[in-house]
């Protein structure tokens, strides 16, 4: 994945606080953009899910047509599939796509009662009232292997690695917030990346991803794009605690500027 040159802004060592490899995939898994579902056979065949859950040992439900569960229910054995994850910036910035999350494992199809809880939990995934009944049928998808390449780097990772991570707590609202900063407070971010050594001839600066470790800027001119990671002092885990830490970093370039 071609990346931007990047700068760390932050005052500790960005090894100890970057997201672990399996807590990304865990993110992606539950937020990413989009996901398309590869399945086997003398045909390429991509399948986009309706809906996804994932459960809290990392399977992940699926809400697929009806003649992909039907593939499942003929097979002789489990099915085996890949789950190719996308996700994009919710602001607009070059290299927009943010990551590449792959997840191999093995397709079934979810009887008696956890077919009932597993139809209500993908139900209940964007839920709008004025929406059309999504048709489909739901299978479960368990996972065999992990590959992450993202803002970070690439990587491999365990399937109890990921099965133990947690998702970043931030991430269901992280467009929401990213976007907020974006309208809200471009010129303190152009502070915040100038103080931080952004080249002067940088044409634009957003916010490109949130963490509960620190804030992504890119910065854009007519030669390069470069990310800044701002780390915050401590992890933050509530929207709370994020209010505090973005108001510190804000108000130190303000300090500094």
């Amino acid at each position: 994945m071609s990346l931007p040159i990047e700068a760390n802004a932050g005052h500790t060592d960005v090894s100890a606080r970057r997201p672990v490899t399996a807590a990304r995939a865990r993110t992606l898994a539950a937020h990413a953009t989009s996901a398309t579902l590869d399945l086997p056979g003398d045909k390429d065949e991509h399948v986009v899910p309706a809906a996804r859950v994932v459960e809290s040992d990392g399977s992940l439900l699926l809400l697929v047509p009806g003649e992909t569960a039907a593939l499942v229910l003929t097979a002789r054995d489990d099915l085996a599939a890949v789950l190719h994850l996308v996700d994009v910036a919710p602001v607009a910035v070059p290299h927009r796509v943010r990551a590449h999350c792959w997840i191999a494992g093995w397709l079934t199809i979810p009887t008696g009662d956890d077919a009932e809880r597993a139809a209500a939990r993908l139900a209940e995934v964007g839920n709008d009232p004025t929406a059309s009944p999504r048709a489909g049928t739901v299978v479960r998808m368990e996972v065999g292997e992990v590959l992450v390449d993202d803002l970070w780097g690439a990587g491999h990772v365990e399937p109890e690695d990921y099965a133990d991570a947690e998702p970043d707590p931030l991430a269901a609202d992280e467009a929401e917030l990213l976007q907020h900063l974006a309208v809200a407070h471009a010129e303190d971010l152009g502070r915040l990346a100038s103080v931080a050594g952004a080249p002067a001839c940088a044409e634009r600066v957003a916010p490109v991803s949130l963490d509960r470790h620190g804030l992504r800027l890119r910065t854009g001119g007519p030669d390069r794009t470069c990310d800044i990671r701002f780390e915050f002092d401590t992890p933050v885990s509530t929207a709370r605690e994020l209010g505090g830490a973005l108001r510190r970093l804000l108000h130190g370039a303000h300090g500094d500027a």
